[in-house]
């Protein structure tokens, strides 16, 4: 399932790619064609002009609608799999850094005891040698 969802997400992800680079080529297309004033333009390219304009405009809205649609499907997505995760019982980040902590502290402890245990050995062995005890 969430194979299904990873390649929803490119794909508009995609969608919403090519569609700014479609947008980017009519707008270059309308600028590099509005040198002059839509009055003193022929009629076809006055025409050509409009058509660009509003293949823009809409392009523009799908884009946004594009944006949108994906980020609801990120969103519903991530409820679903904390959803799932919570059911399946799998940790969370918070979880495992908490371990993580709880690990760091008790090597930290392990490393004193240790120390600790070197430095009572090496005094109870000088002690045997001078004959202390």
């Amino acid at each position: 399932m969430s194979d299904l969802l990873d390649k929803a997400i490119l794909i508009g992800m995609g969608l919403e790619k090519k569609a700014k680079e479609v947008l980017d080529e009519l707008e270059n297309a309308g600028k590099t064609s509005k040198g002059a004033p839509s009055e003193g333009l022929p009629p076809r390219q006055a025409a050509e002009n409009k058509v660009v304009d509003e293949g823009v405009r809409a392009l523009k809205e799908f884009v946004t609608v594009v944006k949108g649609a994906k980020e609801k499907l990120e969103k519903e997505f991530s409820t679903g799999s904390e959803k799932v995760f919570g059911k399946m019982n799998v940790a969370t980040q918070s979880d495992i850094e908490v371990v993580m902590e709880m690990a760091r502290v008790a090597r930290e402890k392990v490393d004193k005891l240790e120390k600790r245990v070197s430095e009572l050995e090496s005094r109870l062995i000088k002690d045997e040698q001078n004959g202390n005890i």
